[in-house]
């Protein structure tokens, strides 16, 4: 007998809890690339994005969460997959298409944290997660950057910088 394929739908589904997640309902179904009732979004700042991609006319089309990407894990060391947040076609001034791997992530989560001035247990504990969660994002980044790469898109990464208009 063999195995059903899983989806990732079927086990990252929104959480409850203190970071806002859910199902993101779009204005323009037409534009998702999937199922446009099953949208997950699992922050604010991703709802925002889904919103941006929903209503902005240069955006053909977006999917949530569409396809995972192997890479190495330098914290566990071991293979592991990294589901994207967002892939979108976008169309530029000249009518050019492009094809996006996107990732929403806080600035703080994509530069080395600064060891901190006082070397309390707190602290430490701290900088450790910080430094380990950054480690794992730039493995993370490399295979997506590669992946997009071999399959002619471009991959970036949307910041409060972009959502919010921050210098």
């Amino acid at each position: 007998m063999a195995k059903d394929k899983k989806d990732i739908k079927d086990f990252l589904k929104p959480r409850n809890g203190r970071i806002r997640q859910g199902y993101f309902k779009p204005q323009n179904p037409e534009k998702y690339k999937g199922d446009p009732s099953n949208i997950i979004y699992r922050s604010g700042w991703e709802f925002k994005f889904f919103a941006y991609c929903d209503t902005n006319d240069s955006v053909l089309e977006y999917a949530s969460e569409p396809l995972g990407i192997p890479y190495w894990n330098p914290v566990t060391r071991k293979q592991a997959t990294y589901y994207i947040d967002c892939y979108m076609k976008t169309k530029g001034v000249r009518g050019q298409e492009r094809e996006w791997l996107i990732e929403v992530k806080p600035n703080k989560d994509i530069i080395a944290p600064p060891p901190p001035k006082r070397l309390t247990e707190k602290q430490a504990y701290q900088y450790a997660r910080q430094a380990k969660a950054f480690m794992v994002n730039t493995e993370k980044f490399k295979a997506a950057k590669a992946y997009a790469k071999a399959h002619n898109m471009t991959f970036g990464i949307i910041t409060e910088n972009f959502l919010f208009g921050k210098r």
